[in-house]
């Protein structure tokens, strides 16, 4: 979720993209629930289309690895950690009850445990309940492999019509994605990439029209009114569960959603200083907390069972204690960014003081 040059507006975009995930997360069975869910994830889907480059066209495999580098080495990377600390999650009631599966969850035995890591290598099948919001990372990767295969046949085959050919070809994986999902769910891991290309093209078409799109308050007011008026229609949208409802309604959400976030950035990258340096930082570790949210979210749990006496079993809840959940909400989001923030930023710096290090001790030896 990283961008190739940093740019402060779109690392206050993804800022507060995760900061909504959070809060979607967490303020579970209220309007904001309902509100954050309309379009925070496809700000994330709009940054990777800004920041594609259609030169990967002339070497797909170097857009392959890179891919495969900034997608799956992370899954495979906590998928691993996460299955072989499994067995500690449970004891500890970190984890009861798969809410996907419907069963309860049981400890893993020597040969669960080569059958989930095998499970994680195939990249879209996750398996463990802490780690659910990455489902994200190969939602990411299909679409963009989607969008790369688009700009390709575009290129090669329409190259003085190449945009207009590319627009074609996105209209028509929407409408297959659309319509494939109504009909077949299960086959969610077909359909879903098709979505997201179209996603990942909104951004795309705001860099190509950059300099003619104005972010002015006046329409991002217009963007909140249309998202606040669908919230309390109570229109539910969820890209990871492959919830659209009307499709087109669905497209203009999460554009109207996108501009607000992109005004608001602007503004808080221009006018501001303090504020801008902190999301900027947010912005910096927004995968961390994509990954670690949840395991977080314990600690604030253990802070609402010790406040409201609640059983200790009550840590199980997924991903939040249903309870009370209009006002500890606010308590889970501040928990569920600054302890992933905190373990993201120490890890980058004992890399560093590693990376330091080693060429220091070669040296010696050499010496």
């Amino acid at each position: 979720m990283g961008v190739a040059t940093h740019d402060k507006t779109f690392s206050i975009f993804k800022a507060i993209g995760i900061i909504l995930i959070v809060m979607g997360h967490t303020a579970i069975n209220t309007p904001l629930y309902t509100f954050t869910y309309l379009f925070h994830i496809p700000i994330f889907f709009f940054v990777a289309g800004y920041f594609f480059k259609d030169d990967y066209i002339e070497n797909p495999w170097l857009f392959l690895r890179k891919k495969l580098v900034r997608f799956y080495i992370p899954w495979l990377a906590y998928g691993l950690v996460f299955v072989l600390l499994h067995n500690l999650f449970l004891k500890y009631h970190l984890i009861a009850y798969d809410f996907h599966a419907q069963k309860v969850i049981e400890p893993y035995t020597f040969s669960d445990i080569i059958q989930k890591s095998l499970g994680v290598l195939t990249f879209f099948q996750w398996k463990e309940p802490l780690l659910a919001p990455l489902w994200f990372l190969f939602g990411m990767f299909s679409g963009l492999s989607v969008f790369f295969a688009v700009t390709w046949v575009s290129k090669r085959f329409c190259p003085s019509h190449s945009e207009r050919c590319r627009a074609i070809l996105i209209a028509l994986c929407l409408i297959i994605g659309f319509v494939g999902n109504a009909y077949h769910l299960h086959l969610s891991i077909i359909y879903r990439p098709l979505v997201i290309a179209g996603l990942i093209y909104f951004g795309k078409l705001y860099r190509l029209y950059q300099s003619k799109i104005k972010l002015t308050p006046l329409f991002a007011g217009v963007c909140l009114a249309a998202l606040l008026v669908a919230t309390a229609l109570k229109y539910r949208v969820n890209v990871g569960g492959m919830l659209f409802g009307n499709p087109m309604v669905f497209l203009l959400l999460s554009c109207a959603g996108c501009y607000l976030v992109l005004t608001l950035a602007n503004f808080i990258n221009t006018r501001t200083k303090y504020v801008r340096g902190l999301f900027d930082f947010i912005g910096k570790y927004t995968f961390t907390i994509m990954a670690l949210q949840y395991l977080a979210f314990k600690l604030a749990a253990l802070v609402q069972i010790w406040v409201c006496d609640y059983p200790i079993r009550s840590l199980a809840y997924y991903p939040v204690i249903p309870r009370n959940t209009h006002y500890w909400w606010i308590v889970y989001t501040i928990v569920g960014i600054t302890v992933p923030l905190v373990l993201g930023f120490s890890a980058e710096q004992l890399w560093k003081r590693i990376q330091r290090i080693l060429p220091n001790f070669a040296q010696q030896k050499v010496n």
